[in-house]
């Protein structure tokens, strides 16, 4: 039990951290079209695959293809997304890249490309803005899915402690039936040694009797070749 407390409660920690908003920044980040304004955020989760395929589902339901990028030492680049408030109807192209895990926190950087410029903080407030509260989503969902993870691991490892509980139920009963047939058993056990002991007792009497006899033949056989 011990066991499956402890992630528990690292699981209820968890949760609970669901409530802290994500912090977005901004630096220049080297990517496949050079030095460009990246927007960073750290999503407080353990898995870098997962924080992937959120992103990817999320640009999906703004319409867009993501895909690798060649030579882009592990970018993406998503195509066909529109996201009013960013790009406002121009040509957009969308890329990221996801770091390994450290300590529990994997690092996303994003690159808005709008025609033929990248988003900042200082050229487009408005679309900036709405960058940032994207990314901010996006950490939440990631922090969802693994918390989805989690709670379908800790199901899982309900439904297998159930299982083993069950199986020692099952296991006592047929103990306990085993006693019952081991009393039984004994009980006729017990009849039998009587029975046993009884007739023995009858087999003795009928073997001393059937001494007497031999004997008494015997004695008559004898006394016959003597008169003889």
């Amino acid at each position: 039990m011990k066991n499956f407390l402890f992630p528990l409660v690292i699981l209820l920690v968890a949760l609970a951290s669901n409530s802290v908003k994500a912090q977005v920044s901004m630096s220049d980040e080297e990517m496949s079209q050079g030095m460009q304004p990246a927007f960073i955020v750290e999503v407080a989760v353990d898995d870098s695959k997962l924080v992937e395929n959120v992103w990817k589902d999320m640009m999906k339901d703004y319409g867009g293809k993501t895909k690798r990028v060649k030579g882009g030492s592990g970018e993406q680049v998503t195509t066909g997304a529109d996201i009013a408030a960013i790009n406002a109807g121009q040509p957009f192209e969308i890329f990221s890249k996801t770091e390994k895990s450290k300590g529990g926190v994997v690092i996303h950087k994003v690159w808005f490309k709008v025609g033929e410029d990248f988003v900042d903080k200082y050229d487009n407030r408005e679309a900036y803005d709405e960058a940032v509260k994207l990314l901010e989503k996006f950490a939440l969902e990631c922090k969802i899915a693994q918390t989805n993870e989690e709670l379908a691991k800790a199901e899982k490892k309900l439904k297998q402690l159930e299982n083993d509980l069950d199986r020692l139920k099952r296991q006592n009963d047929g103990y306990h039936r085993d006693i019952e047939n081991y009393e039984k058993k004994i009980e006729q056990a017990k009849e039998n040694i009587a029975k046993n002991e009884k007739q023995q007792q009858e087999a003795e009497e009928n073997l001393k009797l059937q001494k007497e006899i031999l004997e008494g033949i015997r004695q008559k056989l004898k006394d016959l070749r003597n008169n003889g």
